[in-house]
């Protein structure tokens, strides 16, 4: 007899199988699982809501030693200001993108949920998009093991005056420690990274953002070559993204 499990998760994206159905992959606070999801091709079926993504749910699952599927559900939260404003659907896809691609390599799958989701909700809820996507890579490196150090310079462990981060030294570098440092951020960009950084999201409001995006500091190209350089990612949907903006 086939186990029937209740669950909640988030449903992170949906491809087509065979003629009316989907595979969804929905996050838990166990990690990653794709659900078999039948009838999504009918436009008066009860199922069709369950593919516009992202959105949390509760749901039952019958549980399967080959495709599990998803049988029931109840949509918590619809994320419908994400899904019909813009730039706010184009910076889910890349969050989305890489709690796809680095769930598995997080410890405490439980934290990450909570991270996850509460990122969708600040999303969600203000108008600083960029800023939030900003604060979701700068924490997720945290998560993953590879954040910088930003307590000390990583060369002579000064912790006063003007520290700038640095990519090749991996955390900040005092100015008479930065000698052959190609790629950096400087002082004020540094405190903006620091910021986000050590903010906790439950404090995380409309204010905050506002003095991060009035800052008018770009840490995106930055972020980018960090990720590349430690852990060998390139996000492809923000090369999607600058082709179309």
């Amino acid at each position: 007899m086939k186990q029937i499990i209740k669950n909640r998760g988030i449903i992170l994206t949906t491809k087509d199988y065979k003629d009316n159905a989907k595979i969804i992959t929905i996050l838990l606070p166990t990690g990653l699982v794709n659900l078999l999801l039948r009838g999504t091709n009918k436009m008066n079926s009860g199922t069709k809501k369950y593919t516009l993504v992202p959105q949390e749910v509760d749901f039952m699952m019958t549980n399967s030693n080959t495709l599990s599927t998803f049988t029931e559900g109840y949509i918590i939260n619809n994320f419908t200001k994400i899904k019909s404003e813009y730039e706010k659907t184009l910076v889910a896809s890349v969050i989305i993108e890489k709690v796809l691609a680095f769930s598995n390599h997080i410890d405490n799958h439980e934290l990450f949920y909570e991270f996850v989701k509460k990122i969708l909700e600040i999303l969600e809820m203000y108008d600083y998009s960029q800023v939030v996507l900003n604060l979701f890579e700068i924490k997720l490196l945290y998560l993953l093991g590879i954040a910088p150090n930003l307590n000390h310079c990583t060369k002579c462990q000064k912790r006063s005056g003007d520290l700038m981060l640095s990519l090749d030294a991996g955390g900040v570098c005092c100015a008479n420690c930065l000698s052959n440092h190609n790629y950096l951020l400087n002082v004020d960009e540094t405190k903006i990274f620091k910021y986000l950084y050590l903010i906790k999201l439950e404090k995380v409001d409309e204010k905050f953002l506002q003095i991060i995006s009035d800052s008018k500091v770009n840490l995106s190209s930055f972020i980018d070559r960090y990720y590349e350089k430690y852990i060998d990612f390139s996000s492809k949907a923000k090369k999607v993204i600058k082709k179309i903006v």
